[in-house]
């Protein structure tokens, strides 16, 4: 197997996993929360409305996805962001004023800091506000994320290092082999975890975090306010939308893939071409003697 054979092997797979990082990088976009919750995050149970959910949606993703020096400052911002959409929503005359206990009215008249009445509020009911357990969870999945990006992004590098350096040296058949192989990788890899979602979504996405995150620090109960920001079908469009995109981009791949094919048969023909003239011009000359 040549040195070619063996980059188009690697390229192939650093390919695959490029795609599904940059499908998650799409999923990680504000615009992408801010739309999905507009969509689902109806708040139909919640003692916010739904614009309120889907500001606060927007302000946690922040927190979960963007890298913070200060994690504790990160929280306070958070909180802060809470307690006021608590404040405007128990406000008297506010549209969900009736879903507001005197209990929860009472830890917003805290004077302390707005990490301290977050969680008074959240003792009362984490319908009222993100508790311990949620923003514990949120930080979590920013150490995740911020922690691995750097190495996704050099295997992203890779990928490209990989491409550029077979088409430098016109090795058309090997980026062929790459460029489809990588695609048709992540096709399967999609294709086993979308029929598992179609068959047990909740039993994926319980999967997929008992892989990263110990078990019970993840589940929250269905009313909390973490939930209403982000319930199951806010997490079925995002899959929806990590799908499209790796899929988009795979499928952008696998043409030029074919275009590289078609770049290798013209040069087989070429250099077939040249040593049957070669050949034809030997002959040539052997005759002459």
């Amino acid at each position: 197997m040549g040195s070619n054979s063996i980059l188009a092997g690697i390229g192939a797979t650093v390919l695959a996993v490029t795609l599904l990082v940059c499908g998650f990088a799409v999923c990680c976009l504000p615009g992408v929360t801010t739309s999905l919750a507009g969509t689902v995050s109806t708040g139909e149970t919640s003692p916010y409305t739904h614009d309120q959910l889907v500001e606060l949606a927007g302000v946690t993703r922040a927190f979960t996805v963007d890298p913070h020096r200060d994690a504790e400052a990160a929280a306070e911002d958070v909180a802060a962001a809470v307690v006021g959409a608590a404040r405007a929503a128990s406000a008297e005359g506010a549209p969900k004023a009736g879903e507001w206990t005197d209990a929860a009215r009472a830890a917003l008249e805290g004077d302390g800091t707005a990490l301290a009445t977050m969680d008074a509020l959240a003792k009362v009911s984490d319908r009222y506000a993100l508790d311990g357990a949620a923003v514990s969870h949120l930080e979590d999945c920013n150490r995740l994320i911020t922690g691995v990006s750097s190495w996704l992004g050099m295997i992203g590098v890779a990928a490209l290092v990989v491409g550029v350096l077979l088409g430098v040296r016109r090795q058309w058949a090997a980026l062929a082999f790459m460029l489809r192989m990588g695609p048709a990788l992540l096709l399967a890899l999609l294709a086993v975890l979308g029929l598992w979602g179609v068959v047990d979504f909740n039993g994926l996405f319980a999967a997929f975090h008992s892989l990263f995150f110990v078990d019970g620090t993840w589940t929250f109960s269905y009313d909390s306010l973490l939930i209403s920001m982000y319930p199951l079908d806010f997490w079925m469009g995002m899959g929806g939308v990590w799908l499209a995109t790796s899929v988009g981009l795979g499928a952008a791949c696998f043409i030029g893939g074919c275009v590289a094919a078609w770049r290798a048969q013209v040069q087989a023909r070429e250099l077939r071409d040249a040593a049957e003239a070669a050949a034809h011009k030997g002959k040539g000359k052997k005759g002459k003697r």
